[in-house]
């Protein structure tokens, strides 16, 4: 099994990737990266894994909506339909 080293947040990670696969997993870590950097542009800087939650919240939340067959909403839009709703959350 092949190991990729992928960089998020200036954090590295080694990730097991069956052997062809590296190319994919470097691929799927750069989008993570760049997700990462524009939530943090946008709320500002959080702990790293405050960061990867919310990252994955926002994956989820796309698949949801791409399982739905809804469009897909913009990156703030979504962001801000997650935010809201972990505020709605945190009150109750």
């Amino acid at each position: 099994m092949a190991q990729v080293a992928i960089t998020v947040g200036g954090h590295q990670y080694r990730i097991a990737a069956r052997d062809g696969d590296e190319p994919r997993v470097e691929r799927l870590g750069a989008e993570l990266a760049a997700r990462a950097a524009r939530l943090t542009k946008a709320l500002g800087v959080m702990s790293e894994a405050q960061t990867l939650v919310m990252v994955a919240l926002m994956l989820a939340d796309e698949l949801a909506d791409a399982r739905n067959g809804a469009t897909p909403a913009p990156d703030l839009a979504r962001l801000a339909r997650i935010v809201e709703q972990l505020e709605a959350l945190s009150q109750a």
